[in-house]
């Protein structure tokens, strides 16, 4: 984000405001550095599912309004929300699909 850091606090009710539908141009600025600050995961993830031999596709950053409209489907806070960046592998069946996601618990072992 940009150089001053911004509070779990902060960011939970930047996404009140966005799901009340009542945000700034300051709101805006403050959630697209939010969404970049995913950015280093983001490559670092296809970086390492690309070393595994898959071609995954994805976004960055989820869009304002689909943000918007999940806070507002969900009762989550902004900080919770665990999709803003995300990539996809497609793969022919299901045995490919468990096969891959094996391999990533090796490429990826802190997560269970």
């Amino acid at each position: 984000m940009r150089n001053m850091p911004v509070s779990k606090t902060q960011i939970d009710r930047l996404g009140d405001r966005l799901k009340g539908g009542f945000h700034t141009e300051s709101d805006l600025r403050l959630l697209d550095d939010y969404r970049r600050s995913f950015g280093e995961a983001y490559e670092a993830v296809i970086r390492k599912i690309r070393q595994a031999g898959e071609f995954p596709t994805g976004r960055l950053a989820k869009s304002t309004l689909s943000i918007a409209e999940k806070l507002r489907r969900e009762s989550i806070r902004l900080s919770q929300m665990q999709d803003i960046a995300g990539c996809r592998v497609v793969v022919a069946n299901v045995m490919q699909q468990d096969s891959f996601v094996e391999s990533l618990r090796t490429v990826f072992p802190e997560r269970p």
